[in-house]
């Protein structure tokens, strides 16, 4: 595998894929907002809402929106600093060769 890119012409080596785009990048954000505050939206309508909550906090009509939201920030926060515990130099795998 000395070469990854031998099936692929050498004048379209250089060229950016479809996910590196400017158009598609911010059309995707745009539909990723979108469909997140639709879904924070339906927590405000009656039939999405939980009949007979377990905490008063799920009474809340966004409140699984705003825990799903903290929990995945402090899954990325605490995965940075996990990975200064459990991380290898860059060159680690290469000194065993």
């Amino acid at each position: 595998m000395a070469d990854d890119h031998a099936s692929v012409p050498e004048g379209e080596r250089d060229k950016p894929g479809w996910a590196e785009n400017k158009t598609f990048v911010r059309g995707f954000l745009i539909v990723l907002t979108l469909a997140a505050i639709g879904a924070a939206l339906a927590g405000f309508v009656p039939a999405f809402q939980k009949k007979h909550p377990h905490f008063a906090a799920e009474a809340f009509p966004i409140f699984f929106a705003l825990w799903g939201f903290g929990s995945f920030m402090f899954i990325v926060l605490a995965g940075q600093h996990l990975r200064k515990l459990v991380g290898r130099e860059e060159g680690y795998y290469d000194e065993r060769e």
